[in-house]
This record gives C-alpha cells, structure tokens and sequence, in this order.
C-alpha cells in the first residue's frame, strides 16, 4: 500500500512540473500571437547589410559626410530611438542608422552577443556600409553603444573623424569599483535568462507593456511618475521589436557586458586614447547616470566638450531640436565641417 502511495506521490508531482512547464511554454508562445515585426519609423532607404554573423538592416538618408547612429542595447532597442532626429541630421549628413545585431529588424541568431562582437560589427559597418575608409564618419553613439562606439573608434581612428557620445553607460566607472554582489547577481541573472522556457518567461514578463512603459518612463525624465509620457505607439514599437523570436539574447547579453571589461577600464583607457573631438551630451535629470559623470571624463580629456539638456537619459528623443542644433553647432566649431 505505501509503494503505491510513493508511486502515486511521484506521479503528481511528474504532472504538476510537467502542467507548470507547459503552462509556461502556453504562457511564451502567447506573447508572441499575432505579433509582426516593428515597422521602420524612419523615412528613408531601407537595405540589408549580409554581416557573417547576421543580416543588418539600416536605413539612409542625405547626402554630405557620413554619420553613422547607434542605438542604446536596452531591450526593444532599435534605430527607433533616432525617429526625431534622423530626418534634421539626414540635411547636413548622409546618414545612417542600422539596427544592431539582435535589434529591431536585424538577424537575432541565437548566439553570444559579446562586446567585441559588436565592436566588430561597428567597425565592419563604418567600412563596408558607410565608406569611412575613404572617408572617416562621425559617429553618434547612446547608453551602452556608447564604450562599443569608442572601443572602435580606439581601435580603428582613420575610421572615425568625430564621436557623439549620449549618456554613456559605464565610462565613468572603473571595473575595480564595482559592487563584486552586483557582478555576481548579474551573472546569476544572465544565467536564469539566457536558459530555455524559464528564462523565455522570466524575460517577457520584464518586457511586459507595463515594464517597457516603467522603464522608459524612468529614461525620459526623474521619477516612474513620468510613465504616462509615454504614448501608446511607442509602447507598441518596444514590444513589438523586443518580442520578436530571439530578441532576448542580445539585452541579455549586454546586462552581462555591463559589468564586465566593456563597462570598466578597458573602455575607460580607450575613451582617455581616442583622438577624434568628441562631444558627451547629458540630461540634467539622469538618475541612473548623473551629470557628474560626464564632468568625471571631461577631467579625463580636458579637449572634450559636455553639453547638459533639461531632460533625463535621452535628450535625442526629449530635446530633439535643440539636440540637433547642439551637435550641428559642435561639428562646425570643433570638427570643423
């Protein structure tokens, strides 16, 4: 009688891990019915770059220099962000802007999203897309993009005449001086979401309409309580493009990268090595990353010039006029064009 007792206790619980995990499986494939790809908000030429790790998809405009746009690696992240700007850059510049590896309409392989991966990418775009070989580019770089953008330009300075750097994650901070807690439970929690099914779960329930609507709200100025600044269509974008198959491993991967080397002194001894002018824009109401980070690297290179915006961590979205003026007005003063 007690072995049948155990056997019927080892069945119940093989059904209620087997309900939980296909309830879960029901849970993920849901998040997905009926959801297209994110339409291109840009007005401009679409292509398609054929990278060996996967398609890029960019848009262009303009004529002049190029100007090469890179997106924040938040998810949901996409050319997007540039909506307000791209057309006013596009009228000095030939401008363009991809999406990132993982991002928007681009390829999101299951692979490691390293930060030299996109460091690579970076520099493959500046030459095979942009030309920069020929003609160095200027660069427009935000949040964690921003240390990828300068490893390049680093790396590769004939590349790169000029660097725009939006709220730059992670230069202002040496590696020594992080939190060893907050590296392991960014590790730990990179583990838990770059694992099938629960990781799936974990990751759409962190990008829930809701979540995107809170996390944006924080970006764009102090304070959760500007959520509501947010419309509906933009809301849409976001999840569309951070619900796509496969659109997890990228932000993931950067959660990871921000409390590595990329986020620490190797980017930090790059920033302090680049030649190229280089303006750092900031929004006075940036919680996560205060002004006093940027006057922490203009102590670092004295040649480089800080402009401060009413806004939070995205004056290119909240200011964009007055973003744009700014770095036209730079470019003519410092790069000279």
């Amino acid at each position: 009688m007690s072995q049948r007792r155990g056997l019927a206790g080892w069945q119940m619980a093989t059904l209620a891990a087997a309900g939980a995990v296909g309830s879960l499986a029901l849970a993920n494939w849901l998040t997905r019915v009926g959801l297209r790809p994110p339409a291109n908000a840009l007005h401009g030429s679409e292509a398609l770059y054929p990278w060996t790790e996967g398609t890029i998809h960019y848009t262009v405009r303009g004529r002049g220099e190029p100007m090469l746009l890179l997106h924040d690696l938040a998810p949901g992240s996409s050319a997007y962000e540039y909506r307000s700007v791209f057309a006013a850059l596009a009228e000095g510049y030939r401008v363009f802007a991809p999406d990132l590896l993982g991002y928007g309409l681009s390829g999101r392989p299951a692979i490691r999203y390293t930060p030299q991966l996109y460091v690579t990418l970076i520099e493959d775009l500046l030459r095979q897309v942009l030309g920069a070989t020929d003609q160095p580019a200027h660069v427009i770089a935000a949040g964690q993009s921003a240390p990828l953008a300068v490893l390049a330009a680093a790396a590769r300075p004939q590349l790169v005449r000029s660097l725009t750097l939006i709220a730059p994650v992670g230069l202002a901070e040496p590696l020594d001086e992080r939190s060893p807690l907050g590296v392991v439970a960014a590790q730990v929690a990179w583990l838990l979401l770059r694992a099938p099914l629960i990781g799936e779960g974990v990751y759409n329930a962190f990008v829930s309409r809701w979540g995107l609507r809170r996390a944006l709200g924080r970006r764009l100025a102090a304070g959760a309580t500007t959520a509501s600044r947010v419309s509906d269509d933009v809301i849409d974008h976001y999840y569309a493009s951070a619900h796509q198959p496969g659109a997890r491993f990228a932000p993931v991967d950067a959660l990871a990268a921000a409390q590595g080397a990329i986020q620490g002194a190797e980017a930090s001894e790059a920033f302090a090595a680049v030649r190229a002018p280089t303006l750092l824009v900031w929004g006075q109401r940036d919680r996560a990353h205060p002004v006093s980070e940027g006057r922490t690297l203009r102590e670092a290179r004295p040649d480089t010039q800080l402009r401060v915006f009413a806004t939070g961590a995205m004056p290119h979205v909240e200011a964009p006029d007055a973003f744009t003026r700014e770095v036209f007005a730079w470019l003519r003063a410092t790069a000279r064009v």
